[in-house]
């Protein structure tokens, strides 16, 4: 029966060869289109999970409502919320705290390139799975003028990667090579060069934000969070509910309320204002 089904189909495909030729070129695009389409959600389903916490890390996100009702949602939150939440707020297994606006010209002896990165605190090795080829990642990052490199920017700076010890300048300011790191996954939402300690920010001194530790200066800051298993989620974010009731008390016209985002909807959930990396919304 079924060869006389397929002696039927070969013989009406022949008769019409044009409509057989159209159907056949459509269906190839088709399925091209769509293994692809299957290829990239893979992907972008796949965000960060080479990090060993990845089920238990946390993004600490904002919103900021201001006098007149309008409400934006930021990926990004202050410097003043990550110390509040690291000081206030019990059962935490960790917290980062990263800031954008480090890089530039790095210099080393008379060659310059340039490099993009991030302001890291010294926590950040400990909720980040970046291993590093070299340097202690408990301390890579804890001094000021602290500078960890991947393993491809070491190359493009000295052409090595054994390079603790080395010195590359940003402008006028001289930074110290403490940590070289593996290079950065494919799928990472955290992308970068180089990675500059926190401690070099001067958190006194007032900067084109105004102060950066006003508890509504939360544009370029990102505060990271791994809590444990056994810690309820409702539970933290009561407190941060009443943390932000506490320091809102001290602002006028502002309403600022955090929340946290698990690390594995940072790809595919709700856009956010200020994100970081690739992003497909809320799939």
């Amino acid at each position: 029966m079924y060869k006389n089904y397929i002696k039927t189909a070969l013989r009406n495909m022949s008769r019409s060869k044009l409509f057989t030729g159209i159907n056949s070129i459509g269906l190839a695009i088709s399925m091209s289109v769509g293994l692809l389409m299957i290829l990239f959600i893979s992907d972008l389903l796949s965000y960060d999970d080479f990090h060993v916490k990845k089920d238990d890390i946390y993004r600490i996100t904002t919103n900021n409502q201001d006098a007149n009702g309008y409400t934006m949602t930021l990926a990004s939150s202050s410097i003043k919320a990550g110390q509040e939440i690291r000081e206030s707020i019990s059962g935490i297994d960790a917290l980062t705290q990263i800031r954008n606006g480090f890089g530039g010209d790095a210099q080393v002896e008379d060659s310059k390139i340039p490099l993009g990165g991030l302001y890291a605190d010294n926590s950040f090795l400990e909720v980040f799975t970046f291993p590093l080829l070299q340097g202690n990642s408990k301390t890579a990052l804890q001094e000021p003028y602290s500078l960890v490199l991947t393993e491809k920017s070491a190359k493009k700076l000295f052409g090595k990667t054994d390079v603790l010890g080395k010195t590359v300048k940003f402008d006028s300011l001289n930074y110290e090579v403490t940590g070289v790191m593996q290079d950065i996954p494919k799928l990472s939402h955290l992308n970068f060069e180089a990675l500059a300690s926190f401690a070099t920010i001067d958190l006194k001194q007032p900067n084109q934000d105004g102060d950066p530790m006003a508890w509504g200066n939360f544009f370029q800051n990102y505060t990271y969070a791994v809590l444990p298993e056994n810690l309820d989620v409702q539970t933290v974010q009561a407190e941060l509910d009443q943390l932000a009731e506490t320091q809102n008390e001290g602002i006028k016209n502002q309403r600022i309320t955090l929340a946290l985002q698990p690390l594995n909807e940072i790809s595919t959930g709700k856009t956010l204002v200020n994100e970081m990396g690739p992003h497909l919304d809320a799939i």
